[in-house]
């Protein structure tokens, strides 16, 4: 009821809690915390095999510890285990049903996997969640999403709302250009490519998707540029085996 009355008495506000210390945590949530920062740590270095140990003995220790199940569930995700992934997925959100980054990564990965009409709603409960990121990424996810599915015009509105948030962001520029080129707007599609070609996000994504543009532009100079930087900075890349084997739309 927060401030409304209730007889003659006003209800007091609510007591804000202590902010959390080092010296407030328990041995145990010490030591789970310890091995979820080890987990994400392999995790982001392709270590998976080893970065699931760590999540499960971080979830062994602390069964409530909702980010080591967040973890799990994105190492179960790059290992390709779909049913265990959502398995995870699905744990760490009944636990906390409104963290933004668990419902965008959870969105995403229903997505990836095809199942859109799954994914789209948790993507859009993202949006308007608590996240450490923002509903930038939220919007992106959500945007690339849609592009995925066919619904250009909800894709082009979300992508536009994620470059609100961080103009330069590349996934979102990434998929602007995508959409434009497919929709045979090349000049568009230049311009956002363009973004990320010429910053410190260049991926051999965005310089084989460049390439197309310009191939389709009919500007050979820009295209053997941009084939050259594909081939120089991503050799091992699929975007150079693409090229080589003349699969110049996917």
């Amino acid at each position: 009821m927060g401030l409304a009355l209730l007889s003659a008495c006003q209800l007091p506000p609510p007591v804000k809690p202590e902010l959390q210390t080092a010296s407030d945590q328990t041995e145990l949530s010490r030591r789970a915390t310890i091995r979820l920062q080890l987990a994400t740590s392999y995790l982001e270095a392709g270590q998976y095999t080893v970065a699931l140990d760590e999540a499960k003995q971080a979830i062994a220790i602390d069964p409530t510890l909702v980010d080591a199940y967040h973890i799990r569930a994105l190492i179960y995700m790059n290992m390709n285990e779909r049913v265990l992934a959502e398995e995870s997925f699905r744990s760490a959100l009944a636990m906390r049903t409104d963290d933004g980054d668990v419902l965008n990564n959870y969105g995403w990965f229903l997505c990836v996997n095809g199942r859109y009409a799954e994914a789209v709603p948790y993507l859009e409960r993202a949006v308007n969640a608590p996240s450490a990121s923002g509903p930038g990424k939220a919007l992106t996810s959500l945007g690339a999403c849609q592009l995925r599915n066919g619904n250009g015009e909800a894709a082009e509105k979300s992508l536009f709302g994620a470059l609100r948030y961080d103009r330069n962001n590349p996934v979102a520029n990434n998929n602007l250009a995508l959409l434009y080129y497919q929709r045979g707007d090349y000049q568009r599609a230049q311009q956002y490519v363009g973004r990320i070609n010429s910053s410190n996000f260049v991926s051999a994504q965005s310089l084989w998707l460049g390439a197309r543009i310009a191939r389709r532009q009919g500007d050979v100079a820009a295209q053997n540029a941009l084939v050259a930087q594909l081939r120089s900075r991503f050799p091992d890349s699929r975007e150079l085996t693409a090229y080589e084997q003349g699969v110049w739309d996917e």
